[in-house]
């Protein structure tokens, strides 16, 4: 038997095994073959929607059936309806034959449900990516991280016997049950595609541009400060406009190179070919050398006299015209082979050759067209917007030579005309042949590579000669991460003086703070850093200080510590659809912060997290995602390794913890009433604010005593005015209430939450007045002039403006009371 009728033979036996349903599965044929439906009863899809994606599937062969069909099921509207055919998918496999094989049920859970993830991102697709011909560009991508189950070589052959109906009379009866190893082999690809795109987003943006994510824009410099009267707004270059958007910047980046490499050779003319060197006109100004010979006939005396009162004669030369300007048109091939990196690399070499066009003198208009198999559409490279449309433009054609022909017959020749396509082309005969063709229309061709060279040709007399080659690194200029950023932090701009200083002047008091192994991190090298229990972070450096402030809010959750030896603490917080990671230099006291929920799926609990080696482990549904927290990027996205939970190296001695973060002092919280003493000293909830001296250091100190103590009496109390009991948040956190109080005359203050108390005075020429509010140790001051007085505790060491109580009493405190009255 010849080779050819053993192909056929082997068509005819698979084509019967590839297109029957299996016994009690979750689709079947009905209406004769002509229809798919679902074991509920529901319309799957149409035999003639099947043949044509399986036809669009040929060229890389055919996946398993099951696969296609649940793929065709959910790029149809009717996916997101309410229905049981997602519980009949769900429960399909319970109902297979075993076999020893067979992965766990647990597996097949995990796989059924990654399953339904993924078909409900392509859902949400928007209607023009997953229907038309675009809906066979997303099946190949899908498809194209599996190995077919039809080879390429024999799957036309295999769709023309199933159309030739050969195989119709057998689609009635099922064949024997899948087992269900085979039934997880089957969706495996579509389980896989969850981790390649977990949302509706990247899948749409790989669909549209053939790339996996954006560029990482480079941070702009803060623009400096201009003090001039406001002028009318400007549009903003184009350039600038991409870098500022995260989709383009990468593209900005490269085009910026290009236009400083990137020159446009210019038109070589004959002498014979400029209509100059004539005289147009004789005048009584000009140069010596361009001075009448008639002129030297006169004496020196009359010459010198004629040049003086400007009454000789000079010759005029003809102007010389103004150059030509010819159009120049950009042609920007958009087929299979730009996809993906080249088009970036192509797009940003139009842009370059489009500005460098329209900065020469003279400027030249510039017209762009994007290529695809047969036809050209005008582009519009000079707006933002049309720059990210022209990203979306892509064509699934071999190539641009046919529609680069019919371009040729319908556009005039007029003009200069640039061809940017992809250099392995100029290797492809049809191709070759057609820009041959094609040839006496340009005057450039422009080849771009994966590779990131550049070539320019020129084309004079019909020959094709190289002008310029260059090379780019499209990795570092595309791809490279932006520097890592400090977290910007928001201040109120109508608040307290004290809360616009960044960083606090004074450091806190512990409020909230309940010190465990969950909340609190401690290292002797480093100091202690806690989360309170209203989600602020703070850090003390060491014992003899209070603490700063390093966040003001961290999200809620399940927190994971580590840290670099050094001066840098992490803190990963895991919860439901929740995953950061935050770094805190504590050296400075900059925070910067790494969103990594979307490359997790989205968690919907707190996830299992250890971290080892200055890494971050995080188990997740698709493997293990590892972070690199020193060179701060993700290392690993898929390990399937966790490594076993360590026992934690903070096991502090907690009594040792609680002195190391409080001196001895208690927290005055509850206050309901501010006033005076008969002393002129400020009276919070019956604790005066007073100066008391201390014999062993021998100075005097700022403290809050409590009304049981001295001479201290409740009935000399006066102007006391109550506490609003009413808190509003003030700053980002608002778990952080604060409450008003007034005197008559205009004066009053806020009660800080974290232990402070905010004072402003009516008049004006009195700075605002920030005091801790601390009972047992010495307390601190600071005013809205940068001066600060009392506990080094609270003031730090080496304060920058410093005076003694005696003196902050008198030039503060004194005349905020004294305006009371």
């Amino acid at each position: 038997m010849s080779e050819l009728a053993n192909e056929v033979k082997t068509v005819r036996e698979l084509a019967p095994v590839y297109f029957r349903n299996p016994k009690a599965y979750f689709w079947r044929w009905v209406e004769k073959g002509k229809i798919v439906e679902w074991r509920s009863g529901d319309t799957l899809c149409y035999r003639e929607e099947l043949a044509r994606v399986l036809r669009g599937l040929t060229e890389h062969g055919l996946p398993p059936l099951a696969s296609v069909l649940l793929l065709l099921a959910a790029c149809a509207d009717t996916w997101s309806e309410p229905g049981d055919n997602a519980s009949v998918l769900k429960h399909s496999w319970q109902q297979m034959p075993t076999a020893p094989d067979d992965p766990s049920e647990a597996a097949l859970e995990w796989q059924i449900r990654h399953v339904l993830l993924f078909l409900d991102v392509v859902s949400a697709l928007p209607g023009n990516l997953r229907t038309g011909e675009p809906k066979l560009h997303l099946f190949r991508e899908v498809f194209s991280a599996q190995a077919p189950q039809i080879s390429a070589e024999m799957a036309s052959a295999l769709l023309d016997e199933w159309d030739s109906g050969r195989t119709d009379t057998v689609l009635h009866f099922s064949r024997s049950p899948v087992t269900r190893r085979v039934f997880s082999n089957e969706l495996a690809c579509l389980a896989q595609s969850l981790n390649r795109f977990p949302t509706p987003e990247a899948l749409a943006l790989h669909l549209r541009t053939g790339l996996d994510k954006l560029p990482e824009p480079l941070p702009l410099p803060a623009p400096a400060a201009v003090e001039t009267a406001p002028l009318a707004a400007e549009p903003a270059d184009l350039f600038d406009q991409l870098a500022q958007d995260v989709r383009t910047a990468g593209l900005a980046r490269l085009t910026r190179q290009l236009v400083a490499a990137l020159r446009i050779p210019l038109h070589a003319r004959g002498a014979s070919d400029q209509p100059i060197g004539g005289i147009s006109d004789v005048t009584n100004r000009g140069n010596f050398d361009r001075l009448l010979l008639s002129e030297l006939a006169h004496d020196d005396h009359v010459l010198l006299a004629r040049l003086v009162n400007n009454e000789a004669l000079y010759l005029r030369r003809e102007a010389p015209p103004h150059p030509d300007v010819k159009p120049r048109t950009v042609l920007l091939d958009t087929t299979l082979r730009m996809w993906g990196v080249p088009r970036v690399f192509a797009l940003a070499a139009a842009l370059a050759w489009a500005r460098n066009s329209r900065q020469a003198g003279p400027p030249a208009p510039v017209a762009a067209f994007a290529l695809g198999g047969q036809h050209a559409t005008p582009l519009d490279l000079d707006t933002f917007d049309g720059v990210v449309a022209t990203l979306a433009q892509l064509d699934p054609a071999p190539h641009a030579g046919p529609a680069l022909l019919a371009f040729g017959r319908t556009q005039p020749a007029a003009g200069d005309c640039l061809l940017i396509t992809d250099a392995q082309l100029l290797h492809q005969p049809v191709f070759a042949r057609q820009l041959a063709e094609a040839g006496p229309a340009l005057r450039f061709l422009l080849t771009v590579d994966r590779s990131g060279e550049l070539q320019l040709y020129e084309y004079q007399n019909g020959h094709r000669s190289l002008a310029s080659t260059a090379r780019y690194d499209l990795e570092e200029l595309l791809f490279t991460a932006a520097p890592r950023q400090p977290l910007q932090f928001r201040t109120p701009t109508d608040g307290p003086a004290f809360l616009q200083q960044v960083p606090a002047p004074l450091y806190f008091p512990v409020t909230g703070l309940r010190v465990s192994i969950k909340n609190t991190f401690y290292a002797a090298e480093i100091g202690v850093l806690s989360i309170t229990d209203r989600q602020r972070v703070l850090f003390w450096p060491s014992k003899d200080t209070g603490a700063r402030e390093l966040l003001p809010e961290i999200e809620s959750g399940a927190y994971h510590f580590g840290a670099d030896g050094f001066h840098t603490v992490y803190v990963l917080v895991s919860a439901r659809r929740l995953l950061r990671i935050y770094a805190f230099i504590t050296a400075t006291g900059e925070v910067e912060m790494v969103d990594l929920a979307a490359e997790v799926a989205t968690p919907d609990d707190a996830l299992p997290v250890v971290f080892k080696d200055g890494c971050y482990h995080v188990q997740w549904a698709g493997g293990t995602l590892v972070f690199d927290c020193r060179r701060w990027e993700i290392r690993d996205h898929r390990s399937s390794i966790f490594p076993a939970h360590a026992a934690s190296a903070f096991r502090p001695d907690f009594g040792h913890i609680k002195r190391y973060i409080n001196n001895g002092y208690n927290v005055l919280h509850r206050v309901n009433h501010v006033g005076l003493s008969n002393q002129c000293a400020l009276v919070i909830e019956g604790h005066v604010l007073a100066l008391a001296s201390s014999p062993r250091k021998l100075t005097h100190e700022l403290q809050l005593l409590s009304k049981n103590r001295g001479t201290v009496n409740e009935e000399v109390f006066h102007g006391v005015v109550p506490v609003d009991p009413k808190g509003f948040p003030l700053l980002a956190n608002e778990q952080l209430l604060f409450r008003r109080f007034a005197w008559p005359d205009g004066s009053g203050g806020l009660l800080d939450p974290r232990g402070l108390l905010h004072l402003r005075s009516a008049d004006a020429t009195v700075p605002e007045i920030t005091l801790v509010l601390v009972l047992g140790q010495p307390t601190a001051a600071w005013a809205a002039d940068g001066t600060v007085c009392g506990s080094t505790y609270f003031t730090g060491p080496n304060p920058a403006r410093c005076l003694s109580v005696l003196e902050f009493n008198r030039l503060y405190l004194q005349r905020f009371i004294a305006h009371l009255g």
